[in-house]
């Protein structure tokens, strides 16, 4: 029995899966440099940056590889996307309760991890759609 990713037809309903790939890197590049600057001191404040620039050039990939139509470049996508999930929740966590939960300071935080996850799916499903056309073949 295989396990079935929720695979998307479309961006936001309406746009192709290719543009909504494009659009979505340009929103994750100017996100991940605002998520530069958010951090101050310690040692988790270090890894979210970290994750950020990784998930900056990682968008930078993503447009690439959604204007070019190359399957590794959305794979390396993917992969700095998933680093980036994982280490900026546990920045914003780490934060939240170092200031008391501060909602206004970590919402647009949370607005764009939700974002990153959706752009996620939105690749992922692009990509299965390359690996579709270009492998005649490929049928899961």
């Amino acid at each position: 029995m295989k396990c079935r990713v929720p695979r998307l037809k479309s961006c936001c309903c309406c746009v192709d899966l290719r543009a909504g790939c494009f659009f979505l890197a340009l929103f994750e590049i100017f996100a991940s440099i605002l998520g530069f600057f958010v951090a101050e001191e310690g040692k988790l404040f270090l890894i979210g940056r970290l994750a950020y620039m990784f998930h900056f050039i990682g968008s930078i990939f993503l447009l690439m590889g959604s204007m070019l139509q190359i399957e590794t470049l959305v794979i390396i996508y993917l992969g700095t996307n998933i680093f980036h999930l994982i280490f900026s929740t546990a920045f914003v966590v780490e934060y939240a309760v170092e200031c008391r939960f501060c909602a206004l300071e970590t919402t647009p935080v949370y607005i764009t991890l939700i974002v990153s996850l959706y752009s996620w799916l939105v690749a992922f499903s692009y990509l299965r759609r390359l690996h579709w056309q270009n492998d005649p073949e490929y049928d899961e």
